[in-house]
């Protein structure tokens, strides 16, 4: 993502000319300056105006003289002037103001706001590439739980000053267990392992699902009717042939298909085809007799089979009561063994303290007594397998006799619902045609349930379309792409370390995304940053990995990521612990800087030198800003390194006259 920053501006509350400060795209910007001038005070102040949920700007001076703060970028739809309000004695305001245009010229005033924090996070997540899909928590797939915003991205680009050489934390606002979750599940979503396209064929794999459950369920319910007309299938039957629609000695069919067939030739009779005789009648009363002595039996056996079935679980535990008395009586009395030892080693052991026994022959008696009292707890019966199989069978038999009960109570139930019809030996025309229309849509509802009608074909297409889409946003293709995109990174940054005041400037150090921590290998071991000393080799890590970070995103066309670091006292490790000293008290209290001897010096030009060449090597792409107690004499002469302003005698970000 193209996003660099021209210019800072500052609004001052007493209504004066603005403040602006000045930055070069594509180059290493450095603002150098003592201690209390403003240096930390940027990185808040440019995240403030790139919609940071909380204001993190320094209350004191900057907060009571500054109504506006305000960022130039440059973008690839051109430049945007974006500024937020001071949020006076609130945390933050929502409260913005936006221009954007090809040329800006900067207003004198901000009079009042023309937009709010959403609509500009919605403005920077467009030109981020973010793709515009809801994850929701829904989407289980590689752990999202929410869509990437343009605010996670700033975990890449700032390092301040409780950062830049932290062995505890790596990234920006990682320190928060939120932001530090969030950012550990879009990372693969970061590093390209899941593209723009996957989380599209995401989103599409969760509404086909969401498709296929509900026409499923209408599948389910089609399929449960047409179970339960099935089932009552004879007492249609039945019934037919007691409108007359069907000869009286006609049986229904014991299979199934020849049952429907026969269902359907009645189906498609009309009311003048009935013809009612006493003898169909008296042929349903013959087989509701029958069913209710079928009934009785049936019941019968369930009783039965229950009473047999309570016996078998009273023996059950009474068998497991009495096995467990044993096993106490045998715990309890395991005496023999003991008092035998008593007795045959009385003459090792000190009577005063153990106790001892005599041996004798009544000692003797009692210890054989113990051991067969022993023995038979030891030898109590076990259940037999075959008591718990017996078990088994009667309850799948009652079970069966169950449901073949249930069966012939929804026949009885269906005849006698025309018990009263069959006493007046008369049916009415309008009945019969009813009959047989309820008749025609059963057999259609379980036909179309059964054969490939319009909603199986649907249900097959959308099966069909998940499962050409599962393989291209499998679990596993994700962790590989993840691990060689680790990988390439770990590359880059062997190539960035050796250039660094690092320890071990050839050990090669991997980026851990459960951790969202630095882990070095070196003398055949993994460390992580906590585990290794030195603030010289955490800011080193720090520095090759950021960097590293940033050119791998740029070998990825239009990544998300801004191309955008900025660095606030990387050389902090190398100055004394006071970052100035005192002149005698003849003198005044003036405060002098700190000069860094040979060597730190050094140390810390390496680090603008390779800050240079990552630059340099993004071909105008990547900016970085670096805010820093070091003067020219460390950074100066270094191709790609500008000096964006000094902030020194009496030279700060907030200007004097903003104070008057």
């Amino acid at each position: 993502m193209k996003l660099q920053i021209r210019k800072l501006i500052l609004w001052p509350k007493n209504g004066g000319k603005y403040r602006e400060l000045e930055f070069k795209p594509g180059r290493v910007n450095v603002i150098s300056g003592s201690s209390k001038a403003g240096k930390s005070a940027v990185i808040p102040i440019i995240d403030y105006c790139l919609c940071s949920e909380l204001c993190a700007i320094p209350v004191g001076t900057i907060r009571k003289t500054c109504k506006w703060f305000g960022i130039l970028v440059e973008t690839d739809e051109g430049l945007k002037l974006i500024a937020r309000i001071e949020p006076g004695s609130q945390r933050s305001t929502d409260d913005m103001f936006i221009i954007e245009g090809n040329a800006i010229e900067i207003p004198e005033i901000i009079e009042h706001k023309n937009t709010n924090r959403n609509n500009v996070k919605e403005i920077l997540n467009r030109l981020s590439g973010l793709p515009n899909i809801g994850f929701g928590d829904d989407i289980s797939e590689f752990g999202f739980k929410n869509r990437p915003s343009f605010r996670d991205l700033m975990a890449f680009a700032f390092q301040p000053q409780n950062i830049v050489a932290n062995p505890d934390v790596l990234f920006y606002k990682a320190d928060s267990y939120g932001n530090r979750e969030k950012l550990k599940s879009i990372f693969p979503f970061i590093l390209g392992a899941i593209e723009s396209k996957t989380l599209q064929i995401v989103w599409e794999l969760k509404e086909l699902r969401k498709q296929l459950k509900i026409l499923q369920s209408e599948l389910t319910a089609i399929d449960a009717v047409s179970k339960q007309w099935q089932a009552e299938a004879n007492v249609w039957f039945y019934r037919s042939r007691e409108y007359g629609l069907t000869a009286e000695d006609t049986q229904p069919h014991s299979e199934w298909l020849h049952l429907l067939e026969q269902l359907r030739g009645i189906a498609y009779k009309s009311s003048r085809d009935a013809v009612v005789t006493p003898m169909a009648i008296e042929s349903s009363t013959e087989v509701l007799i029958a069913l209710r002595n079928r009934e009785t039996l049936i019941a019968e056996n369930i009783l039965i089979a229950k009473l047999k079935l309570d016996d078998l679980k009273e023996i059950k535990d009474e068998a497991t009561n009495y096995s467990s008395s044993l096993v106490k009586m045998e715990e309890r009395l395991s005496l023999s063994k003991w008092l035998r030892e008593l007795a045959e080693n009385n003459h090792n052991v000190n009577p005063l303290a153990f106790p001892t026994l005599d041996p004798s022959s009544q000692l003797s008696e009692l210890c054989n007594a113990l051991e067969d009292i022993e023995r038979v707890a030891r030898s109590g019966p076990k259940v037999s397998a075959s008591v718990e199989g017996e078990i088994v069978r009667i309850r799948n038999l009652i079970r069966q006799d169950s449901e073949t009960l249930a069966a012939i109570r929804t026949e009885i139930k269906g005849i006698e619902a025309k018990d009263e019809l069959s006493a007046k030996h008369a049916l009415r025309m309008t009945e019969i045609d009813r009959f047989l229309g309820s008749m025609q849509q059963s057999i259609k509802t379980y036909t179309e349930a059964r054969s490939d009608s319009e909603l199986t074909e649907r249900v097959k297409a959308l099966e069909a379309r998940i499962k050409a889409l599962e393989p291209q946003v499998s679990d596993a293709a994700v962790k590989l792409k993840t691990t060689n995109s680790l990988q390439e990174i770990s590359d880059i940054c062997a190539l960035i370390t050796p250039h660094l005041d690092a320890e071990w400037a050839e050990a090669k150090i991997t980026l851990s995304i459960p951790d969202l921590a630095i882990k070095v290998k070196h003398d055949g071991r993994e460390d992580f940053l906590w585990e290794i000393g030195s603030g010289a080799n955490w800011l080193a890590y720090h520095i090759a990995t950021l960097l590293a970070l940033q050119l791998y995103f740029l070998k990825k066309p239009d990544h998300s990521v801004p191309h955008l670091l900025i660095f606030d006292q990387p050389s902090q490790v190398y100055f004394p612990v006071k970052s100035a000293v005192r002149k005698g008290k003849d003198e005044g209290a003036e405060e002098v800087e700190p000069i860094l001897d040979d060597e730190d010096r050094d140390a810390v030009r390496k680090v603008f030198s390779v800050l240079a060449r990552g630059v340099k090597r993004a071909k105008g792409h990547l900016q970085i800003i670096v805010l820093d107690h070091a003067g020219s004499e460390v950074w100066g002469g270094i191709d790609g390194v500008s000096l964006a302003e000094e902030w020194r005698d009496g030279e700060k970000l907030v200007p004097p006259r903003f104070e008057d």
